[in-house]
């Protein structure tokens, strides 16, 4: 048995989150690069200084983010594809960030509501999207054909199902640091459904 390496912190009123929050000033020249596009209004969420905990795990992440910037899907359909992961997984903290980010482009309560349950929102694309995401998170083995017959017929390219798979592995991942986080919300929570 490995003894561990650091103390294992818990949640307790004093402490926001269970990983530790760096300072910005004890991480590498290559992190503080990959977090530039992450600032807001030259500030970094603390989210981020305690993902920092791993930097290379960040690092990731991050690229992966960059990634998808650059790649084939909208911001609607990125912000879609992050509702419903986060809806399956339970990041209240995922759900309450990409419920202010779906609003922004374009996504209202009651299309991103229908995202979350999986029920019909009136944009094909969107409704193949969500299907994708449900059924790589609920079912075992390949995409049903007919889902990949569908996505090709609204329009989706080789490219776009590669990048609606890197999507939701970004998702997954922040989803799943988060669980182990804690990590304190400060949006106001995604309405219930």
């Amino acid at each position: 048995m490995h003894a561990l390496r650091e103390p294992l912190k818990t949640k307790d009123h004093n402490n926001m989150a269970r990983l530790t929050t760096l300072d910005e000033a004890s991480l590498s020249a290559e992190t503080l690069t990959a977090l530039e596009p992450a600032r807001q209004n030259g500030k970094l969420a603390p989210v981020y200084l305690q993902y920092a905990n791993s930097e290379p795990a960040l690092q990731a992440y991050l690229h992966m983010e960059q990634a998808l910037r650059q790649g084939s899907l909208d911001e609607r359909t990125l912000e879609a594809i992050k509702l419903s992961v986060s809806e399956r997984t339970g990041c209240d903290f995922c759900l309450a960030v990409h419920t202010f980010k779906g609003r922004k482009v374009g996504l209202d309560e009651p299309m991103q509501l229908a995202i979350r349950r999986g029920d019909p929102t009136g944009d094909d694309k969107l409704d193949v999207v969500v299907a994708m995401v449900r059924a790589f998170l609920t079912r075992r083995g390949a995409l049903p054909d007919a889902l990949l017959q569908k996505a090709y017929a609204v329009g989706f390219t080789q490219a776009n199902l590669l990048d609606v798979c890197l999507a939701v592995s970004t998702i997954v991942f922040t989803n799943i640091a988060n669980h182990v986080n804690d990590t304190d919300v400060s949006l106001p929570p995604a309405p219930p459904i």
